[in-house]
């Protein structure tokens, strides 16, 4: 049975509150997902037919006010204390031929081996850095606006 696509939507909003993801934009691409989170998130959209096409990155800053450590501005969270501040790297584009078997293993592959680069003589790292966040894009209906 198919669902409409104001149903399909109504999904994916509430994934959103479901796991605490936040859009940057009123669409759905840059959806910022904690790293505690992102997981459970990717398998979630991914069980329900939503495609991630890319993974643009974030850093976590814990407080209003504190200073980023290696990205720009940005929002601030609306699930947690901090905000977050855009990184200076190109989107992750995923790979299209296979995206349904292999798809959950091939986004925690690329976020949990992601490595920005050397800063200030610091590698920036998924494994070594816990403010380094992902953000997930996904294809969806281009009118649709997100709930937030």
């Amino acid at each position: 049975m198919s669902i409409s696509e104001q149903e399909r939507k109504a999904v994916l909003d509430n994934l959103l509150v479901k796991h605490k993801a936040q859009p940057v934009g009123s669409g759905y691409i840059d959806i910022i997902v904690m790293r505690e989170n992102y997981k459970d998130f990717a398998k979630d959209l991914i069980g329900n037919g939503f495609r991630i096409y890319a993974i643009s990155w974030w850093e976590y800053v814990d407080k209003v006010g504190k200073s980023n450590t290696y990205g720009m501005g940005g929002p601030r969270s609306r699930f947690y204390d901090g905000w977050f501040a855009e990184t200076c790297m190109d989107i992750d584009k995923l790979p299209i031929e296979d995206h349904s078997k292999n798809k959950l293993s091939i986004v925690i592959d690329l976020v949990e081996n992601k490595v920005l680069g050397e800063i200030d003589g610091k590698l920036i790292s998924y494994k070594n850095c816990l403010s380094l966040t992902p953000a997930f894009w996904i294809k969806v209906n281009k009118n649709w606006k997100n709930v937030r």
